[in-house]
Order: C-alpha cells, then structure tokens, then sequence
C-alpha cells in the first residue's frame, strides 16, 4: 500500500444488518471500503461492492486479493459456518493478507453465568452455533499461529446482543411477537440479563479495531486479541421486553406464568409447521418463546467489558432508553434469521 494511500478494508456481510453498518463507519473514517456482498449492486461513495459468496472459493479470492485487512461479519447456516471461515483464512493466506476482526458471539459461553472474561470457559451446551463460532475461533488462532514469517494479526469480537435500525430478531421479529399476543413478561424466567449493545456502538468499535490493524499501532495488539462487546446497560429482558412494547406503541405487557408458558410451548412447535404450510391460524402459538429462549431469558451473566477501551480508545456508551429512540420501530414480518447470542 503507498504512503499517501487509504487502506483497503473487505467486509464480508456488508450487506448485512452489522455489516453495513460497519461499512458506513470505516468509509466515514476515511478507510477504502470493499463491501463484500452476495449480490453485487451499485458502489457508493468510498465504498466498492464486490461479490463475496462464502459458499464460492473464487469469490472469496477476487474479493480478499489486495485488501489490507478483512472484516467477517457474514451470518449463515451454522452447518456452513467452520467450513466458510476455513476457506476464507485460507484465501488470506494466498492473498498475504494478516489482519482479520472476526465476528463471534457470547454465545461461546454456553451456560456460564456470574461474572465472565474474555479468557472464561464455556460451561454446559453451547448449542450448534456457540459450538461453530468456538470452532470458528479455534481455526483463527492455528491460522495466526502459523504464520511464517509475516505475522498476523486477529481481533475476536464477542458481541452481545445487537439491537437497533434493522435488527430482524431482537427488534423486527419481537414487536411482531409482542402484537401478536404471544409475549409478555416472564416473571423469575424473565429476569436474566440482557447483555444489550446497540449496533452504532458495534460498528464503531469494529472500525477503530480495523483502524488499529491497518496502522503501526497493530505491533502494540497480541497476536489475537478477544473482546466483548456489551452496551453500559445491562437491564433485564423483561425491562428489555417491556421498553421496546412502549417504544413500539403497543399495550403494556402482561406477566405470562409458567402455566402459560408450558400451553404455548405445548403447541408451539405444531403451529410453526402449521404456519410454514400456509395454513390460518396459529400465529401467535407459533411465536410463543421457545425452551432455549427461556433458557437465556433466565440466565444472569455479566461480561467484563473494559477491553475495547483498553485497546482502541472506545467502548460501547448507548443506553437501553438512547438506543431504543435511535431505533425505527416498525411492524413487519420477519423470517427468524439474525445473528443469536
């Protein structure tokens, strides 16, 4: 890269609810953007589209080749998910690229609950997708362990859970779920912690970790460098619930006991066959919480979050009542497809 040129940023998932956002503040940070999508449109100012289908190793190659770092905030089947990091960090080693921010989830920790760091270990299930993005992060330190004799660099991103402007699931899919009558609060099931993050936070501290990747600074990061991202609220989910019903106008919410709960799950998982045939009725038994939503509902974690201060000189400031007025609240269905803990 020549002295006086910006450096080349990939994102792959530019497309995305995070990736696009994550775009936007590299492009406004003065950094080239090749916006990696699996659909190629129009390039907008400072940002270059390019297609990127993780599913096809010649797109990965066209699209990392050059690029100075690469941003992976793609989501997909977890089924694909090792596989498609497994090719991607190869292309990066054919192409020489050493810099990655790869997005994961705190949902590496399983059932942990208490207090949890960047270095604590999963306990209990971790699910197929906590145990993909663990596979994920696995592959990631071998790729950085192993190379000679440029070294690399990679910076993990826990990310708690994203809402904001297009969240389909944390946002979209449950006003839906709130109007359809299906979701309440959850009394003592309800209490667990929301570990919130709005995703202008998120996008901020992506750029200022790629910003430190592509710059001499990048000397002053471990080899791979993990990071929670969590908002400075931690409200629980029946606060959570009951803000975005307010935000959303919709009526207060009702406690829904645990006789309710075993009903709605009792016919739950017919009425979601039942909908995918097209058939009426059954809308809101289909979008009742299903038994892992409950499970984390109730689960009371707190992630340490002074590591993205402590590297990049900026940490996540939106509170719950701030992030939820930045939020365009609208109702639409949803296909159940963002991005889970």
């Amino acid at each position: 890269m020549p002295q006086d040129a910006p450096a080349t940023v990939l994102v792959i998932g530019a497309g995305g609810f995070i990736g696009a956002r994550v775009a936007t503040e590299l492009s406004g940070r003065g950094i080239h953007v090749r916006a990696g999508v699996r659909r190629r449109a129009a390039s907008a100012a400072g940002i270059d589209r390019i297609g990127c289908d993780l599913d096809t190793p010649a797109d990965i190659a066209r699209a990392v080749a050059g690029a100075d770092a690469v941003v992976h905030a793609a989501y997909g089947s977890d089924a694909a998910m090792v596989r498609q990091c497994a090719d991607l960090l190869a292309a990066m080693t054919r192409a020489g690229v050493g810099n990655l921010v790869y997005f994961s989830s705190i949902a590496v920790y399983g059932e942990r609950e208490g207090q949890i760091s960047e270095a604590s270990t999963p306990v209990g299930a971790l699910g197929r997708y906590g145990e993909a993005k663990r596979a994920c992060e696995a592959l990631i330190g071998r790729w950085v362990g192993d190379a000679v004799p440029a070294p690399r660099r990679a910076v993990i991103l826990r990310p708690g859970i994203v809402y904001g402007t297009g969240s389909r699931f944390w946002i979209d899919k449950l006003v839906e779920r709130i109007d359809s009558g299906a979701w309440g609060t959850f009394g003592a099931r309800g209490e667990g912690s929301a570990a919130l993050v709005h995703v202008d936070d998120v996008a901020a501290i992506t750029a200022a970790a790629s910003l430190k990747l592509v710059s001499p600074e990048r000397a002053l990061l471990a080899p791979v460098e993990a990071v929670h991202l969590v908002g400075p609220e931690t409200p629980t989910w029946n606060a959570y619930f009951a803000a975005v019903a307010e935000r959303a106008g919709s009526e207060a919410l009702g406690e829904i006991g645990s006789g309710g709960l075993v009903l709605r799950r009792a016919f739950g998982g017919a009425a979601k066959v039942w909908r995918r045939l097209g058939l009426p009725g059954g809308r809101a038994a289909a979008l009742s919480p299903a038994s892992g939503e409950l499970a984390l509902f109730a689960r009371r974690a707190r992630y340490a979050d002074d590591r993205a201060a402590a590297l990049f000189g900026v940490r996540p400031a939106i509170g719950l009542e701030d992030g939820l007025r930045l939020t365009d609240v609208r109702r639409r269905l949803v296909q159940d497809t963002s991005p889970r803990p």
